[in-house]
């Protein structure tokens, strides 16, 4: 086991270089600003009317949001925290995520069982739950694959592969990522009414974060059927949840984006309302998929036998001892009338 965490400290090192790719694009995005233009410019005017900063009226043929607009400042201002800020930040905190998840696996290791597994298992999640956890899962896996072959596949994918083939990857993730995100929302809304009683606050929630869940401090802590740092993942995934749908029914639904405009007068263009969604929608999204790399290690490599609580629906009794003390006696209590372990 030893040697295998030293492979695995060895792989996270070399995904250093990677840094460095973020970085360097980062760098080369950052450009110095021209010398302003002290002389005045005699159509200071008509290019304020064009770039819609005047109460001039305007005609066109052209029909849709926008069309008046003929240069349109919001867009370049998007383009440029998209190129600037976000496709660089977002690969970056992505790949510190990855390493300190590989760092902290290298030098810990797994957390084992101090009495071994029992062999007895006990139920934990009913199908229903596992059902969901599993749409919530597929759906989320899905929409985190295709939004970021669209946020950083550009930069990664086209040196590789092509612009012709990439060009096929991004018009194919752009459509099942429009399509499927619209039902995300509800599948969180199912996880929300099938959990929602099992995640809130209880005594000894407030030790097990003091304690960091006993890798601080040493000695067992406490918890129910779900501890304090799941229910931290609970209410983080509803949080992130409902930003990252709320934005993204903006981007996918354009007479969302006109209501926005037309109620709020702190946008002035409906392309000024899309680049905001579109940059807190991507953000949040960032966050998500690292809260999700997290959940990923936690439940399959750093505590084994969590992942066939969500498979089977069972765990081994010794498990539910060790990691959920306070649930394992509540669901030995409502067995078979006796103080025998289920």
């Amino acid at each position: 086991m030893k040697s295998f965490r030293f492979w695995i400290f060895l792989v996270g090192l070399s995904c250093l270089p990677l840094a460095g790719l973020f970085f360097g694009t980062q760098a080369l995005a950052e450009t110095t600003a021209p010398a302003a233009i002290n002389n005045p410019n005699p159509g200071i005017e008509l290019w304020q009317a064009v770039r819609g900063k005047l109460d001039s009226p305007t005609a066109t043929q052209v029909r849709g949001h926008d069309s008046s607009v003929l240069v349109n400042p919001q867009g370049e201002l998007w383009m440029s925290i998209r190129n600037s800020r976000l496709i660089p930040q977002g690969g970056q905190a992505l790949l510190v995520v990855l390493l300190i998840i590989l760092g902290v696996y290298a030098v810990r290791g797994p957390v084992k069982l101090a009495s071994g597994e029992s062999g007895r298992q006990v139920d934990r999640h009913s199908v229903n739950s596992r059902i969901i956890h599993w749409l919530v899962a597929g759906l989320f896996v899905i929409l985190g694959i295709t939004g970021l072959f669209l946020l950083l596949g550009r930069p990664l994918l086209i040196p590789v592969i092509g612009k012709t083939a990439f060009s096929v990857i991004a018009a194919a993730s752009k459509e099942v990522h429009n399509i499927l995100g619209p039902l995300f929302p509800f599948a969180l809304i199912f996880m929300f009414v099938n959990l929602v009683r099992r995640n809130l606050y209880e005594k000894g929630d407030l030790a097990w974060v003091a304690k960091g869940g006993g890798m601080l401090g040493g000695g067992h802590v406490s918890a129910g059927m779900f501890n304090a740092g799941e229910k931290i993942l609970f209410w983080s995934t509803i949080f992130l949840g409902i930003g990252i749908s709320v934005t993204g029914y903006v981007l996918d639904f354009p007479n969302i984006a006109s209501w926005v405009l037309a109620t709020s007068t702190e946008f002035t263009q409906y392309r000024h309302v899309m680049g905001y969604a579109h940059v807190i929608h991507s953000v949040i999204a960032v966050l998500f998929i690292a809260l999700a790399f997290g959940h990923i290690f936690l439940a399959t490599l750093f505590v084994p036998g969590t992942l066939s609580s969500m498979t089977s629906g069972k765990v081994d009794s010794n498990w539910a001892k060790e990691h959920h003390d306070r649930w394992y006696e509540e669901i030995r209590n409502k067995s078979s009338g006796d103080n025998a372990d289920p």
